[in-house]
């Protein structure tokens, strides 16, 4: 059945994912940080996310202030592999 015309943007797609589409013509920090948010029930801090937005380097002190749980070392292949600016 599809969405009604007065249903949420994100509904208005035949499967229901048009809240992906919006984060991708969202574009901005604060669009990124709101699905992070709700997709992994965590707090994002949105400085964070306009640093790597901005391609800023790569440093341990970002990596934590997005996951105190992950070390940069085990990013270096993902970074390297995307060619990811490190400080």
């Amino acid at each position: 059945m599809p969405a009604r015309s007065g249903s949420p943007p994100a509904a208005r797609t035949p499967t229901g994912s048009g809240w992906l589409l919006e984060l991708l013509v969202d574009g901005s920090a604060e669009g990124y940080q709101r699905f992070a948010e709700d997709y992994y029930e965590i707090d994002v801090d949105v400085a964070a996310v306009r640093r790597i937005m901005a391609l800023r380097p790569l440093t341990q002190e970002l990596v934590t202030g997005l996951n105190d749980a992950v070390r940069m070392a085990d990013l270096a292949k993902d970074v390297a592999d995307i060619g990811y600016p490190v400080a």
